[in-house]
């Protein structure tokens, strides 16, 4: 048998945050997949959002959070998050994160959507994300009380009294069991793949979701999935965005022609879900929408990757306009949690994404995320400490475990029913229809991780009949003071909280 103090599903920001963290006190099991250059943190632009700078304040940053959360934000989490985020910009520091800065040595800020100062922390313009993993990755990978694996969860294994005691791994050739002493961590990231144009990587299918959906641990929210306004679709089918930092430095949102989308330029910077629908709106008139960031001062130095990656396409950033389409980008629902990734499952953890901890409510603010997973995860290494040892390290049979090849089987006929029916914009026809289609693909792919996740997602966004952030019902179009609460669901009980499911 294999065992390791902690076990941690994920090698992204949140999961080798909670690594590092823990490892100050316990041995840590990395499962590390395919590793952290195929995470969605790595390909993240934007920055991450800190009150740095005089005449700004956590309190401010936490209004702005709220205000974007449209209601279902849990607002002493939102305050907590905010507090410490100037913290995780030092501590992130001391990993050798590179930040930008002035030409006075002073942190270089931005802004973005929703946010009413400037705070918004970035490295190499607009590879924040890549720079921040790199650092942990090697900081990780030197530390010696952490082994990491290239090995993909398949399964959290438990006690008979239903505690997480390991999990299940499958190295292509064989399947494998390492125990957890003290706890499990599930960091694996979102669900943007399962939509397919997406600003996330394709092992972006909601495995977190499916692993503790089956562990019997309580969902939250899945029916709010962030659409971000500004994703560039190449001839090959590649999707890149273009980061909101962009329209924070100058950069507006034009129909074909030349007439800007917004008639006060200050919409464009309004929150994701409200710049989203705008341009959703105007496709469906006809209407193709474009960036046009030729004003913004020394825009290809300013933003290096997206204007080199364009420029292989043969497209100018600082010279003509780009054409910009909506895409899946973020999950504020999931394994419901706390700021420290407890959920309802006694030894198991959820971090990041794949946490619902209320801090992001029906629509995230702009570059939060990053900082919900380093807040999470820097939370994660102590709150491990003062977790029981498991009373036995000899798991139950699985009942079900995930089959990844199930998942890559049927995401071809996934990704067109989600974004048809369960996308940006959705009614009960359409969700009904979605469930029929997926009920086959269930039974075609009963270890896809992928369509389970499809599934649920599709029953909660049926479930509420509202529109709120970024869950938008075309036969609900408002929202309705009822729905002014989390959903949640849970397969032990058949019925959880609000919605109601069948397995």
């Amino acid at each position: 048998m294999e065992a390791a103090g902690v076990v941690i599903v994920g090698a992204g920001i949140a999961g080798l945050s909670a690594a590092l963290a823990s490892a100050e006190a316990e041995d840590v099991c990395v499962i590390a997949g395919e590793g952290p250059r195929t995470s969605s943190s790595a390909r993240a632009q934007g920055g991450l959002a800190a009150a740095l700078s005089e005449g700004d304040d956590p309190a401010l940053h936490a209004a702005d959070t709220l205000r974007a959360g449209a209601g279902l934000c849990d607002a002493q989490r939102v305050r907590e998050l905010t507090e410490e985020a100037p913290g995780v910009v030092a501590w992130l520091a001391q990993f050798g994160v590179p930040f930008d800065r002035d030409s006075s040595g002073r942190l270089a800020l931005g802004r973005e959507g929703g946010h009413t100062r400037e705070r918004i922390v970035h490295a190499g313009g607009d590879a924040t994300g890549h720079f921040i993993t790199e650092a942990l990755w090697q900081a990780a990978a030197r530390h010696p009380r952490i082994e990491i694996r290239r090995e993909h969860c398949v399964g959290i294994a438990q006690d008979a009294t239903g505690r997480a005691v390991g999990v299940w791994t499958w190295d292509g050739a064989r399947q494998r069991f390492v125990a957890a002493r003290r706890a499990v961590g599930l960091a694996t990231g979102g669900v943007g793949a399962l939509f397919g144009r997406t600003s996330n990587p394709p092992s972006a299918v909601g495995a977190g979701v499916a692993l503790a959906y089956h562990a019997g641990a309580t969902l939250a929210n899945l029916e709010f999935v962030q659409f971000h306004p500004t994703l560039w679709l190449g001839r090959d089918g590649e999707a890149m965005l273009l980061s909101e930092a962009l329209r924070g430095a100058g950069a507006v949102l034009v129909t074909e022609g030349g007439p800007p989308l917004f008639a006060d330029p200050a919409d464009n910077l309004r929150t994701r879900d409200v710049v989203a629908l705008a341009i959703a709106r105007a496709e469906a008139e006809g209407h193709r929408v474009y960036l046009d960031a030729t004003q913004v001062r020394d825009v290809a130095a300013r933003f290096p990757s997206i204007a080199a990656r364009l420029r292989r396409a043969g497209l100018d950033l600082a010279s003509q306009p780009i054409p910009v389409t909506p895409g899946a980008h973020f999950l504020m629902g999931g394994v419901e949690a706390d700021l420290a990734g407890r959920t309802s499952v006694p030894g198991l953890f959820a971090l990041g994404e794949t946490a619902c901890t209320g801090v992001h409510g029906a629509n995230r603010l702009a570059s939060n995320s990053l900082l919900e997973c380093v807040v999470m995860g820097r939370r994660f290494g102590k709150a491990v400490r003062e977790e029981p040892l498991a009373c036995t390290y000899t798991p139950e049979e699985p009942t079900w475990l995930l089959h990844p090849e199930q998942d890559e089987a049927a995401l071809p006929e996934l990704a067109p029913v989600l974004w048809r029916s369960v996308g940006l914009v959705r009614d009960e026809s359409g969700l009904r229809a979605a469930l029929v289609e997926l009920e086959g693909m269930a039974d075609r792919y009963p270890g896809s991780g992928a369509v389970l996740a499809a599934s649920l997602i599709a029953r909660s966004a049926l479930w509420r009949r509202e529109s709120r952030g970024s869950h938008v019902r075309m036969d609900a179009p408002a929202p309705v003071q009822a729905y002014a609460r989390p959903s949640g669901m849970c397969k032990a009980h058949r019925a959880a909280t609000s919605v109601a499911i069948t397995t």
